[in-house]
């Protein structure tokens, strides 16, 4: 039996069509998978950028959060992140989609404690990122679910933001205990410094006193 040239090509080209079509489904599969586990849908990325906004605190101490959010109608996409420019990184994100009502409410959670000041969106990428950057080449990892999370900055440009931002303290790695960090893991992180920082003289670190839950000692100098 022979077979027509013509027509095997063009099977072969139907049966390319198929395997890129399919590829394809996959590839937007698991994109969704991943923006739903983020908290928000895919579209979410290209909304128009409804705010973003960073923390006073993270000049003042160094950790504090900023919140991108974006809108389509009467949804809002949110990604909050707790930033320790000191020397941690990105040590939580979250993904929000609500409905625009419950937006306040969801920022009035982290307003209680920390005020807020405007920022221009792709400052906000840079700080986030710049952090990430910082701990990184101390060996510190992200909160897991940021890989997720950072999907909405979208087609944000930092390298539109002239705003420079300082990491560390002087010049060095600044690591400050937190409520929930035990005995054991501040001296994992503070060896962890240590080895990447020529010793203890090259970074500052503030821990909580064992004796009063609201004291720090300071071993900066």
């Amino acid at each position: 039996m022979t077979i027509n040239p013509r027509r095997r090509q063009k099977q072969l080209a139907r049966k390319a069509a198929k395997a890129k079509a399919k590829a394809k489904a996959i590839r937007a599969s698991g994109a969704q998978r991943t923006a739903m586990a983020a908290g928000f849908p895919p579209s979410a990325p290209d909304w128009p950028i409804y705010e973003a906004l960073i923390s006073e605190s993270i000049e003042s101490i160094n950790q504090g959060t900023v919140i991108l959010s974006r809108r389509s109608g009467e949804s809002v996409a949110v990604a909050a992140f707790l930033v320790d420019t000191g020397c941690m990184g990105i040590k939580s994100a979250i993904g929000r989609l609500m409905q625009a009502d419950d937006y306040g409410g969801f920022l009035a959670r982290f307003s209680t404690s920390e005020r807020f000041n405007v920022s221009r969106p792709e400052c906000l990428r840079k700080l986030v990122e710049g952090a990430l950057a910082y701990a990184e080449d101390l060996g510190f990892s992200p909160d897991p679910d940021y890989h997720r999370v950072k999907r909405l900055f979208g087609d944000i440009d930092s390298d539109l933001c002239a705003q420079e931002f300082e990491f560390g303290k002087d010049g060095k790695p600044f690591y400050v205990s937190g409520p929930d960090d035990s005995p054991g893991r501040v001296r994992a992180i503070m060896k962890q410094l240590s080895e990447k920082c020529g010793g203890p003289d090259g970074f500052h670190c503030m821990v909580a006193s064992p004796d009063f839950d609201d004291d720090f000692i300071d071993y900066e100098e």
